[in-house]
């Protein structure tokens, strides 16, 4: 089992009790009409956007907020790993990260921290200003690198429901929403919810402008029936026609993509596939929605160009508390050795789709829902390497530099990452970091600047002769020696907290790159 657990994310799709009996006669179009409407949404030939496979990272800041300094960080891992995009996940129920005039969630209203970081008064929930965004827009293009906007519905709407409500009223915010849903879910049968959408849009649009081609529509996770899907897809062929038009090519989650209704779908949206079931903990609910859904081969076969988010290999869940980058060491080498662009399906490979030249590319996937007071920095640096396995395993081996150390990963179990990370204000009192199991690394502290916090913390690295620590000067020798599971340890101690390192390790000095015993 991976350490890094899909999310257990519940779909909404209700499905009759006899699926043989479900009628499709409130479909909007008939088949003549579904006809005319592919024939019309089919390119006579692919554009080829990028020379190679799109590959890249999608990054959550709804949930999870990243300040312009961590997110340039991400961009330069993404360009020198040599993928082309980076995805913004900015809108979702907890929280719509960007600056808006629609919402009324402006910086010139809002706090700054120390970070810089603005504050919304009336949430209390960090955003991105419009001149934050050119900074990252100019940082973006000087590496080649793509943005790529997501402004999520008709679901994950409840962040954008509260910022209407502060600024138009709960009266005005009812009226936009599906009536007798659970969810926070705009009607997309009602033309001002629809209309609501596309001003973000263009909204979101506006600001992006310059940066890329494609823009996110969302579409994950939301309620809908089999005899009333039609209405969803009605709703996405829209939203897709007013990106079109201005020259933008949409995206969109499978989520609501099902074998009656598919052929209604405009073939000039793209979708990134995450699972085919969702992921659910009851197989009943998993093998009922198989029967419906489309599979992404299925979606292959007819004529969409699709992009792989393999919600097992692909999507990282980062936990508060995650003290060290061994379990994201441990998805990059099952990235190499197991994963691949036709393995779409979790882990099952018996499905994979074999000629993956039809398969538009794939992206790693960070979601912000579990890491809680995790630092943003801390997220970048133990993701850095499952990032650059995956868009190396996307582009192939002639698109990216590869180490000989990361070819010997795919085929024996030998060592993948020469850096491991260590944060201090995560890591749990006693732990037993064991470099042993990665042989050839050296072990970065991070948030040595919250060791004040950690009274009495004390944490255990072992390892072979090949593995190093850097440590700053701060770090002191304290001359106290144990033995502790047959392994030797000596002490280093900076404020109240003390490293036991196993003296067959060596210290970096982190200034002067200097290498010196531990004993």
């Amino acid at each position: 089992m991976k350490n890094f657990p899909a999310s257990q994310y519940l779909s909404k799709l209700v499905l009759p009790a006899l699926a043989a009996l479900i009628s499709f006669t409130n479909v909007a179009c008939d088949a003549a009409t579904m006809k005319h409407q592919n024939l019309k949404n089919t390119p006579k030939e692919k554009e080829k956007e990028y020379s190679g496979k799109q590959s890249g990272l999608m990054l959550d800041t709804a949930r999870h907020f990243y300040p312009v300094h961590v997110i340039k960080d991400f961009i330069d891992t993404i360009a020198a790993s040599g993928g082309n995009f980076l995805h913004l996940h900015f809108s979702d129920n907890e929280n719509y990260a960007l600056e808006s005039k629609i919402l009324n969630q402006l910086a010139k209203n809002a706090t700054q921290n120390t970070e810089g970081v603005y504050i919304n008064p009336n949430t209390g929930k960090p955003f991105l200003s419009y001149r934050q965004l050119d900074e990252i827009k100019r940082y973006a293009k000087s590496k080649n690198i793509e943005l790529i906007p997501e402004v999520d519905s008709p679901g994950h709407m409840s962040a954008i429901f509260k910022l209407l409500e502060h600024h138009r009223g709960k009266d005005y915010v009812q009226s936009l929403k599906l009536k007798d849903s659970e969810d926070e879910e705009i009607d997309v049968t009602n033309p001002e919810s629809v209309a609501l959408v596309k001003s973000l849009i263009t909204e979101v649009a506006d600001a992006f402008s310059g940066s890329g081609k494609h823009f996110h529509i969302g579409g994950d996770e939301f309620s809908y029936s089999a005899d009333s899907n039609h209405r969803f897809i009605t709703y996405a062929n829209s939203l897709a026609a007013f990106l079109s038009e201005k020259k933008l090519k949409p995206r969109m989650w499978n989520d609501g993509l099902i074998k009656p209704t598919l052929d209604q779908l405009d073939r000039n949206i793209q979708i990134t596939y995450w699972s085919y079931d969702g992921d659910p903990e009851d197989k009943g609910t998993a093998a009922q929605r198989r029967k419906i859904r489309v599979s992404m081969p299925e979606l292959v076969e007819k004529g969409f160009d699709v992009m792989n988010y393999n919600s097992y290999y692909l999507y990282v869940v980062p936990k508060q508390n995650w003290g060290t980058s061994h379990d994201s060491d441990f998805a990059a080498r099952d990235v190499l050795k197991r994963w691949n662009l036709g393995v779409w399906d979790g882990e099952n490979r018996h499905n994979a789709i074999k000629d993956t030249s039809k398969i538009l590319g794939a992206s790693l996937a960070i979601w912000g829902e579990n890491a809680g007071s995790l630092n943003s920095s801390t997220i970048q640096k133990y993701t850095e390497g499952l990032l650059e396995s995956v868009i190396w395993k996307t582009r192939g081996d002639g698109s990216a530099k590869v180490t000989r150390q990361k070819r010997s990963a795919i085929t024996y179990n030998a060592p993948l990452l020469e850096r491991a990370y260590l944060d201090l204000e995560q890591i749990k009192n006693e732990t037993i970091v064991d470099l042993k199991a990665n042989n050839k690394q050296t072990l970065h502290l991070l948030q040595e600047s919250s060791l004040h916090k950690r009274k009495g913390l004390n944490v255990w690295v072992k390892g072979s002769p090949q593995s190093n620590v850097v440590l700053s000067s701060q770090w002191q020798k304290t001359g106290k020696t144990t033995q502790k599971n047959g392994v030797d340890y000596h002490a280093y101690q900076y404020q109240d907290a003390k490293l036991w390192l196993d003296k067959n390790l060596s210290i970096v000095d982190s200034q002067s790159k200097a290498k010196r015993n531990v004993n």
